[in-house]
């Protein structure tokens, strides 16, 4: 049953509240030796599925504390990163000191832009939205022509993770309960309502994701298993993408605006 539209500002707000709560322990994860391996690892692996070039316009839809612009240095001419959460922009603002980067608080649902990007990317974001609808099309008008669109998701094809995703929302209190999984089905529907063309779905992170989402200690240890993890994820993902699927943490979606 869909929400209506109480039900889903209540909660909106809801999860803004809890991101504004746990802006400083989130912030954790990439501060951590091993954790920000994992999830650099992740961003890259979604960028490359479009095989972007460097010197680009990058918007970061739900870039929490823009951790983002620092992985990226040196490879974008402007990045601009949104979210809702004021407590992870203050820290962007504060904190991430990379040339051509800006951040500011906005809704994915209200963003709008005269000066559209080369590609937009969101790292596990559509699924803490109730309209992902209204957000891709706003995200497509914020794109150039032949522009793309990245999304790397947690999908809903693996029990053994929907288990695991299922245990910690009930033991992490940092956790959203308000999300949902994604199947490669529906997230290529989602794609093609928005009008994106190309549309590639690709399986990501099986050994590496758990590293990203919690950090471990020591890092004398949990550092060269993380890198370990990396490598081991990017090989095979470079060989068996296809065969992938049923167990991976996450999907990636590409799509490209029409020229």
């Amino acid at each position: 049953m869909n929400p209506t539209v109480e039900q889903a500002a209540e909660r909106e707000a809801k999860d803004q509240a809890l991101f504004n709560e746990i802006a400083e322990e989130y912030c954790r994860k990439d501060l951590h030796a091993a954790a920000q391996l994992g999830r650099k690892q992740r961003l890259l692996r979604t960028l490359a599925v479009a095989d972007l070039p460097d010197d680009l316009d990058i918007l970061e839809a739900g870039c929490g504390a823009g951790f983002t612009a620092e992985y990226l240095a040196g490879r974008f001419r402007r990045f601009h990163g949104i979210d809702y959460a004021q407590g992870l922009i203050d820290y962007a603002n504060e904190h991430i000191r990379v040339p051509g980067a800006t951040f500011a608080v906005g809704n994915i649902k209200e963003f709008e832009t005269s000066e559209p990007f080369d590609a937009i990317v969101m790292i596990g974001v559509l699924h803490h939205l109730d309209d992902m609808d209204l957000a891709m099309t706003r995200l497509v008008a914020a794109l150039k022509p032949g522009g793309y669109l990245l999304a790397n998701e947690p999908q809903s094809g693996n029990p053994l993770v929907r288990a695991a995703r299922y245990v910690r929302k009930n033991l992490d209190a940092s956790y959203s309960d308000d999300q949902a999984e994604l199947s490669a089905a529906e997230m290529r529907t989602l794609y093609e309502r928005a009008g994106l063309t190309n549309i590639r779905i690709v399986p990501q992170g099986i050994f590496s994701t758990p590293f990203a989402e919690v950090p471990l200690n020591p890092t004398l240890l949990t550092r060269p298993l993380t890198k370990l993890a990396c490598g081991v994820d990017t090989l095979i993902e470079s060989c068996a993408a296809p065969l992938l699927r049923p167990v991976t943490w996450n999907l990636i979606a590409s799509g490209q605006r029409p020229a």
